[in-house]
């Protein structure tokens, strides 16, 4: 017979070489060990398996490793949930190293008595010196601040805790979301519709390994950018509404981008056009670099620079993702 934890961590990971071993570390060092550990691996290319393996054989904690042919991350989840039998499941992503009192906080944080089904935590990044992981760390700071201590409608499963039957009773994550872009926040919308609560604590934390280059950052943000469409789609209420992590800064940055890739193509006929597309984006993050200017100097004019090349990634995103939504729904049509 099949022994039941006190919590399981559904710990899925795709090419996860370089940092699963420190977040199974990480888990290693609870302040307590009454959780089992199922590790799903999606379809890995590397040597992840294998750091895996050897963690299992060396380790206190109760190890399953799941294999499948890569699916995503939400598929990925919802196979570990299937293959446990706790009360409470967490979900921890690869590269997240946890604080040493994560299982007990986020577990301890539900109540059912009050309705919380889910609690999330705050996100710290690794790197302080590099330009654009520091830039990340600063940005989801800011947003985070905010969260703190209150019922929020968006969590991402970076370290996430939620009641296992609410969970299968809604449904778990939509498997459509291919990419680690957006499943997240779509089940935690549900969770609040269905009248739940989620919890943000920053009792606890993990720590994280940001994208170290410009580059990266900006193609992840175009990702996101892209997976924001069929997101909103689903739950087009937070069109206008927004959701407590970003309130509304995701539709006032693309209108902004908008107005500001329009401006591109105008300035042939009004030369001025450039600078007004470009400098009222670069304006409505302003105040981003003020906020950044007190804890790091550098950003200043840095972060309302980056946050505004961030915008427009993620709007060439969502322009690419409607293009070919569109392309598939006249594909559709003209095999009817």
């Amino acid at each position: 017979m099949k022994m039941k934890y006190f919590a399981s961590i559904i710990l899925p990971m795709y090419n996860s070489a370089r940092t699963i071993g420190e977040t199974l570390d990480g888990l290693e060092k609870q302040n307590r060990s009454d959780f089992e550990i199922i590790v799903i691996d999606d379809g890995s290319k590397d040597d992840s398996v294998s750091i895996v393996e050897d963690f299992k054989r060396r380790s206190r904690l109760p190890v399953t490793i799941l294999k499948q042919a890569n699916a995503g991350p939400a598929r990925a989840r919802n196979n570990g949930v299937t293959h446990t039998d706790s009360e409470i499941v967490i979900f921890l992503d690869s590269d997240c190293i946890p604080h040493e009192n994560l299982v007990e906080v986020l577990a301890g944080s539900l109540n059912r008595e009050k309705k919380v089904a889910a609690c999330s935590c705050v996100f710290k990044g690794m790197d302080k010196v590099n330009i654009a992981a520091r830039y990340i760390d600063l940005e989801i700071t800011r947003r985070q601040e905010k969260l703190i201590g209150r019922y929020v409608d968006a969590i991402a499963t970076m370290a996430a805790a939620y009641y296992k039957d609410v969970f299968e009773e809604l449904g778990g994550f939509d498997t459509s979301f291919r990419r680690a872009s957006g499943e997240d926040y779509d089940f935690a919308y549900k969770v609040q519709k269905a009248g739940y609560k989620i919890f943000f604590t920053d009792q606890t934390w993990v720590h994280h390994y940001h994208v170290d280059t410009l580059k990266k950052y900006l193609k992840q943000q175009y990702t996101r950018g892209y997976w924001m469409v069929p997101l909103f789609l689903k739950n087009r209420e937070k069109i206008v509404r927004g959701d407590s992590y970003s309130g509304h800064e995701a539709q006032v940055q693309f209108i902004l981008s908008c107005l500001a890739l329009l401006s591109i193509p105008l300035a042939f006929w009004k030369p001025y056009a450039l600078a007004i597309g470009f400098g009222l984006l670069l304006l409505s993050n302003l105040t981003l670099g003020v906020w950044a200017f007190k804890r790091d100097q550098r950003f200043l004019l840095l972060a309302p620079v980056i946050a505004s090349l961030r915008s427009l990634a993620g709007t060439i995103g969502v322009f690419r993702s409607t293009l070919d939504i569109i392309g598939g729904i006249a594909w559709r049509s003209s095999r009817n």
